[in-house]
């Protein structure tokens, strides 16, 4: 079984978690609308808001989305959620995200929901 995956940060290509999407195959850059972007130090978090993010989509299978949980502390400092996310030539498909558990401080928001920080 294969599963799609939204990365927004630190998964992303050139950046230094990349490695554990090794196995994956990259479908391309993407968005996701209705979440913000915020600075939580090394790494990005988004929340619920008003505002679009932008990342890169991943077909991954089993293995790889558990291992994935595991990077992202699904359940603790992550949610893993399926999300509408729009491809880069502008069709829709769903997605898992993962969304931040926490509180984000408005101070450290991304506001071009573009995350650059390697």
């Amino acid at each position: 079984m294969r599963f799609k995956v939204f990365v927004y940060g630190t998964l992303k290509r050139g950046f230094r978690l990349h490695r554990f999407l090794a196995g994956a195959r990259y479908l391309g850059e993407a968005k996701v609308s209705g979440f913000k972007m915020y600075d939580l130090g090394w790494y990005p978090g988004i929340v619920p808001g008003e505002g679009l993010v932008h990342g890169e989509l991943y077909e991954v299978d089993l293995k790889t989305l558990l291992l994935l949980d595991e990077v992202e502390a699904e359940g603790e400092e992550y949610d893993r959620r399926l999300c509408e996310v729009i491809t880069e030539d502008g069709r829709k498909t769903w997605a898992f995200v993962y969304v931040y558990r926490g509180k984000a401080d408005p101070a450290r928001e991304v506001k071009s929901g573009r995350w650059q920080k390697k």
